[in-house]
């Protein structure tokens, strides 16, 4: 309603300044008006009313009168309406210039609020965005640590399997070493047994057989000479 109020006194100083410009008062124009009204009236009722002479020179005097009289008053209406004139557009101007600097501040109050919503807003998604990153980066790292954990772990069990085979095996060859020693040891011991068993057997063999060639032999001559008896017997008979 204010808006409206203002348009229609913004639209009648327009129409004032219009009319200054032209060099036309506002009132002067609506004077002339009323006046060519009323002349057209006089002129049309004095055909039928035919009035003396007189009475024509008493209206025309009275005619001038008004003139002058009216020319006198639209010459102050004239200034009054271009004070007035000046008066409402001055007013309106500051009134616009105020209302347009109050439309400025309340953009630049919801222009600023929304700019420091934004920033709030994009800080607030930095923010986020960085611990995300941060808790990101945690984890790798506790992920990476746990793994170089896990790696040292089994790298040190290996060592250790590794150590534990070598200690076998080394223990495997000395005992499978010594096994061996003790084998051909026995084994010697054995073939030096069997040897020494051999050379008794052939030398009781040997003497076995000179002791039986040695009977074979008295046997013999044992035979021999009974057989000789013998013949010596059957002989002298």
């Amino acid at each position: 309603m204010k808006n409206n109020r203002l348009m229609k006194n913004l639209g009648k100083a327009t129409v004032a300044a219009a009319l200054l410009a032209t060099g036309v008062s506002p009132v002067l124009a609506a004077t002339e008006n009323k006046t060519e009204v009323k002349s057209n009236k006089t002129a049309a009722e004095s055909p039928s009313k035919k009035t003396s002479s007189s009475e024509s020179s008493k209206a025309s005097s009275s005619s001038e009168a008004s003139k002058s009289s009216s020319s006198a008053a639209s010459s102050s209406s004239n200034k009054a309406a271009k004070k007035s004139a000046k008066k409402s557009t001055k007013k309106a101007a500051k009134k616009s210039t105020k209302k347009a600097a109050k439309n400025t501040k309340k953009v630049a109050k919801k222009s600023a609020k929304a700019t420091k919503k934004s920033t709030k807003k994009a800080a607030k998604n930095t923010k986020k965005a960085a611990k995300a990153t941060k808790k990101s980066t945690k984890k790798a790292a506790k992920n990476t640590k746990k793994a170089a954990k896990t790696t040292k772990k089994s790298t040190k069990k290996a060592a250790k399997n590794t150590k534990k085979a070598a200690k076998t095996t080394k223990k495997s060859t000395k005992k499978a070493a010594k096994t061996t020693k003790k084998s051909t040891k026995k084994a010697a011991k054995n073939t030096k047994k069997s040897a020494k068993t051999a050379k008794k057997s052939t030398k009781k063999a040997a003497k076995n057989t000179k002791k039986a060639a040695k009977v074979a032999k008295k046997s013999t001559k044992k035979a021999s000479a009974k057989s000789t008896s013998a013949s010596s017997t059957s002989s002298a008979k």
